[in-house]
This record gives C-alpha cells, sequence and structure tokens, in this order.
C-alpha cells in the first residue's frame, strides 16, 4: 500500500527563511520517489495548506518526515496539530515520522504524543500503514 511522505530535505537554518519540502511516494515495496517539491517562504504555505493540497489529490495516508527538523516551536506544533486534525477529519491519516529526543520530549511534555501517532521510521509508517488499511 502506497504512501506519502513529507519532508524536510535539509534544516532550517534560521527562522523566518525560505525553505523546501519534499513529497515523496512511497511503495509497498519499499521504493520512494520524489513526486513533488514544496517551496515555503515565511511559512507560506503553511503546513496545512500543503496537507489540504495533498488531500486533494487522494493522498490520503501521510507521513510527516522530521529527520531534519532540529525542534518544534508553539507555532510549528500548532500547525502540525491543525494539519493533524484535517487530516483526520477528511478520513485520512497522517503520522509523525523520526522525530529527534528533543521533539519526542516536546510532544511528551505537551501530551501531544497521545494524539499524534509517532514513528521512529519511514519503515516503521510503512508498517503502521499496512496494519491500518
Amino acid at each position: 500500500m502506497d504512501f506519502w511522505i513529507l519532508r524536510y530535505p535539509e534544516p532550517r537554518t534560521r527562522p523566518g527563511a525560505s525553505w523546501r519540502m519534499v513529497v515523496l511516494q512511497r511503495s509497498a515495496q519499499g521504493e520512494e520517489s520524489e513526486i513533488d517539491v514544496i517551496e515555503i517562504e515565511a511559512r507560506s504555505p503553511t503546513l496545512q495548506e500543503i496537507v489540504e493540497s495533498q488531500l486533494h489529490k487522494g493522498r490520503t495516508r501521510l507521513a510527516l518526515d522530521l529527520t531534519h527538523v532540529k525542534h518544534l516551536d508553539s507555532s510549528d506544533l500548532a500547525q502540525v496539530l491543525e494539519a493533524f486534525k484535517h487530516v483526520t477529519e477528511s478520513e485520512g491519516e497522517l503520522v509523525v515520522a523520526n522525530p529527534n529526543a528533543r521533539i519526542k520530549e516536546i510532544l511528551r511534555i505537551t501530551r501531544l504524543e497521545e494524539v499524534l501517532p509517532l514513528m521512529e521510521s519511514s519503515e516503521a509508517a510503512a508498517e503502521h500503514f499496512k496494519k491500518s488499511s
């Protein structure tokens, strides 16, 4: 079963700077292929808008890959939560993959780990989506 990975390909170097997000399709065989690159200028488009565009394309199984994300501020957390809520209301599923120890601790303290499905890797996300289909 295919799912789509939303990944920042490199760390953000400074707040407010522009960066990119890539959309990867991961096949049931574990192959990943880049299908879109989204340029983000000072938080526009927002994560919710990016997720909404994926849902409109029929991509309902999404993994937000945080491999290159070093920390999340309150605005970032609000965006992740809004994206999760939007996907869930659209009968899709959003998981968070590859959070570092600092992000896991932030999610634990804010109790968002009780709401957001956390996966240690893209492979764990793949297994999760297999079981939930």
